[in-house]
């Protein structure tokens, strides 16, 4: 496969004259154009700084003598880990990865994270006011885990603010927690430090683009923690992450291993994408947050439920919720819960028995209705999706809530069957509420799923692909 790149500033001033069908055509393929002819450049300024370099290949790193340094911890400023873990850590990577480390440091990284504020948003902490997020009730992470600087070799790792006195988990479990957090973003940092020392030689064509970058740390962060991040807590922690697992089995209702806590961070893919998934750790992060609302074991247990969901863990879902279902038949929030799993697993007619015997003991249940009406969309009966809906609204009147989904639902069978101007309609009365100024741009994104959901291709006016 050819790799050149022949956009060239001639190239670019000649296109910039050629006549488009339309101006908007001519931007993107002026975009497009100037896109490529600055990665060109980027890359021979690799080159020429790569020939340049008389720098010898570096020693192999006596990790008792890197300098990890720790910064601008307080009362309420903590570090996730500390110098012992990220010291075992290093020991533990391979030699190629730590090849020429000059220093490590803990910090708060307010100043870094000040200068970028416009990309980072406005929200910060209540303590260092720092610019952040809450991750757990009362505990604050940096917008930006941790950074790695190419020029001095720096690895930094940031800090939590949290009130020790203020938190809605036993201190223990929190501190193991954002542990494992902290030690997850040294080895995301470790890995971009190898892929400049290891992989980036002779200013390589994947080096210049930054998504190709954060993929290879992506992957080697979730492998590390893998295989050396969780066995060295499993060790040196043993009884915390006991705890841990304890403390989440009984208010959970099922034990989970510590590669729940950890989770997949691989998220970067090609084309600048990021992939969108519900990860254990927001699994668990969201449900603590959730913890004080529910008034009984089984409600925290369901909650828990609802997340696996979310997470894909299908059979684990399931698992507890039957254990839920055995003490509770007729639970109706179980119920619907077990009909969506069962919808994921495949099992179409299971699911069905679930909403109808939610069904039966709430009729005008809406969460119920719904349920049912996208098991018998998943089933392709479009004649018994819009009986459902007449059904549903026979029984009462649709909260607020349900209306979108109910009319949506009615506008997937109309487009199956090739009715449009009985889709068209349904989409209609689904954005009835929706602001002028919105609904052209919610219109073509409620049309694209109507078609993606009837199981039709998604006409080219609707789709929000980049072509």
């Amino acid at each position: 496969m050819a790799r050149s790149i022949h956009t060239t500033s001639r190239s670019l001033r000649k296109l910039s004259t050629k006549k488009f069908a339309d101006d908007e055509l001519k931007k993107t393929a002026l975009e497009k154009a100037a896109e490529s002819l600055n990665r060109k450049r980027r890359i021979k300024r690799l080159v020429r700084y790569e020939r340049r370099r008389r720098d010898p290949t570096p020693a192999p790193t006596d990790v008792s003598t890197v300098e990890i340094e720790v910064r601008d911890e307080s009362e309420f400023v903590h570090h996730g880990a500390s110098p012992e873990d990220i010291r075992a850590i290093l020991s533990a990577l391979p030699e190629s990865a730590r090849l020429g480390v000059s220093r490590i440091q803990l910090s708060l990284g307010k100043a870094y994270m000040d200068e970028r504020g416009e990309r980072y948003g406005e929200d910060r902490d209540p303590y260092a006011k720092r610019l952040g997020c809450e991750i757990l009730p009362g505990i604050y992470s940096g917008q930006v885990s941790g950074t790695f600087t190419i020029k001095s070799g720096l690895v930094s790792v940031y800090a939590y603010v949290y009130d020790r006195n203020r938190l809605s988990l036993p201190l223990p479990l929190c501190e193991f927690y954002l542990r494992l957090h902290a030690l997850k973003t040294f080895v995301h940092e470790m890995a971009h430090h190898h892929d400049k020392v290891a992989r980036m030689a002779r200013g390589r064509w994947r080096s210049d683009r930054k998504n190709t970058v954060e993929r290879y740390a992506e992957k080697m962060e979730h492998q590390w923690t893998r295989e050396i991040v969780l066995p060295y807590l499993e060790r040196t922690y043993l009884k915390d992450a006991a705890a841990l697992r304890d403390w989440v089995a009984h208010r959970g209702g099922i034990r989970v291993g510590l590669e729940f806590f950890s989770g997949d961070s691989c998220r970067t893919e090609r084309g600048r994408l990021k992939r969108v998934g519900f990860t254990t750790p927001y699994g668990f992060e969201s449900w603590v947050e959730e913890l004080p609302n529910c008034k009984t074991l089984a409600e925290s247990r369901l909650a828990f439920a609802q997340k696996l969901r979310c997470c894909h863990l299908y059979d684990q879902c399931l698992e507890l919720l039957n254990s839920l279902l055995a003490v509770s038949p007729d639970w109706i929030p179980a119920l619907i819960c077990q009909a969506n799993t069962l919808v994921r697993l495949g099992r179409l007619d299971d699911a069905l028995y679930a909403a109808n015997h939610a069904m039966e003991r709430d009729p005008a249940n809406g969460d119920a209705w719904e349920t049912r009406g996208y098991i018998l969309e998943r089933r392709n009966e479009w004649e018994a999706v819009l009986l459902n809906g007449e059904a549903w609204e026979r029984s009462g009147p649709i909260a607020p809530r349900d209306q979108y989904e109910f009319h949506l639902q009615r506008a997937i069978a109309h487009c199956a069957m090739d009715r449009i101007p009985e889709m068209d309609a349904a989409i209609g009365a689904a954005l009835l509420d929706i602001e002028t100024q919105e609904i052209a741009e919610r219109r073509k994104s409620a049309l694209a799923r109507v078609f993606r959901r009837a199981g039709k291709p998604v006409p080219e006016q609707y789709s929000s692909k980049k072509r």
